[in-house]
């Protein structure tokens, strides 16, 4: 009898042990089909993002830097940040030297040169199921759109807003005059977005003459060393028009050591600190708010929407977003509406 027993509480166990065995393989099973990426690979914490940044020499692009890190350690991303150096030449290398890693599931691009990295992106990114979202610059001569393949473009420096900036210039200026155009490196889509936008307002217009345009490395020395040349050779120069607040303040320097205050009238891009300081100061006429943080967060929520399986737009437009008030032309009697909303944000 006891062998008896001794035999069926044997059998009971192996029965119960079969049963548990067989429900931690359930539970460990592949997502059914359907499922997206992310579940597909767990909780998705072992995404790499690798994030090129056109530079890092500027409170604009350390802002961004800074940007995606948080975002990345938020969302549970690993992020490598690459600094491009205003160089496209550095900046292609890095990317081929990124691709040939095989680490990344996805990069964001803050190009130097948009038509230089085209090829690369198309012919050996791309190909190997890397996810790419462009932020500032658009790739492959897109305009306001995700070049083809890509997830995005998120930007705010489209040839309309160039536009507008001279119209109001013309506006603000009608007797015409000098005008002095100052802009970053010749390379990069902001300066020819710049040109064009000259070129259809105010080339046009007879009573402007354009001196330039000048391009500089975005920084406030070069910028004053520029503009001080376009004062001395122009002395009845009316307006200087720069495309970003850290050299702006160098435009500012050159003409107040000119002595030229309130006769030479500045107009700037950029938006942060010092450019809402300089309206307030009577040291510029107007400035254009940028938004390095949603601009970087942006670029990343397209790469998760995409590892989500969910619709990306192509085009993020940040002159759109919620935080500005209605507008991103910032001048004396608007100024109060942007500190209202937390702005300027760097």
């Amino acid at each position: 009898m006891r062998k008896h027993l001794l035999f069926l509480l044997t059998m009971v166990l192996l029965v119960l042990a079969a049963c548990s065995n067989t429900g931690e393989t359930v539970n460990t099973s592949a997502p059914a089909e359907g499922d997206s990426k992310e579940a597909a690979s767990g909780d998705k914490n072992d995404i790499a993002v690798a994030y090129f940044s056109a530079g890092a020499s500027n409170n604009y692009l350390q802002t961004g830097i800074q940007e995606v890190e948080k975002v990345a350690a938020d969302y549970g991303w690993k992020v490598d940040v690459y600094d491009g150096g205003f160089d496209p030449l550095t900046q292609l290398n890095q990317v081929q030297n990124a691709v040939a890693q095989d680490k990344y599931d996805a990069f964001l691009i803050e190009a130097v040169d948009g038509n230089q990295l085209c090829d690369i992106v198309q012919s050996q990114v791309l190909p190997k199921g890397i996810a790419v979202s462009a932020i500032n610059i658009e790739l492959c001569g897109a305009i306001d759109a995700a070049a083809e393949g890509t997830l995005t473009f998120v930007g705010g420096q489209g040839v309309n807003i160039y536009e507008d900036i001279y119209k109001n210039i013309v506006e603000n200026n009608p007797d015409g005059g000098k005008i002095a155009v100052i802009g970053g490196p010749s390379t990069g889509t902001p300066y020819l977005n710049n040109i064009k936008g000259m070129e259809k307002i105010i080339a046009p217009d007879d009573k402007w003459e354009i001196v330039g345009p000048f391009s500089t490395d975005y920084t406030a020395n070069q910028a004053f060393q520029v503009a001080q040349n376009a004062i001395q050779a122009n002395p009845d120069l009316k307006v200087i028009f720069s495309n970003y607040s850290g050299m702006t303040n160098g435009v500012v320097e050159a003409v107040n050591a000119a002595g030229k205050k309130g006769e030479i009238k500045i107009y700037d891009f950029g938006g942060d600190e010092w450019s809402f300081n300089a309206i307030k100061n009577g040291d510029i006429e107007q400035t254009v708010i940028m938004l390095p943080k949603e601009e970087v967060q942006r670029g990343m929520e397209a790469i998760k929407l995409h590892f989500e399986g969910k619709d990306v737009p192509t085009f993020y437009d940040l002159t759109t977003e919620d935080i500005l008030p209605g507008t991103p032309y910032v001048n004396k009697d608007n100024i109060g509406d942007f500190e209202a909303k937390g702005l300027p944000e760097y």
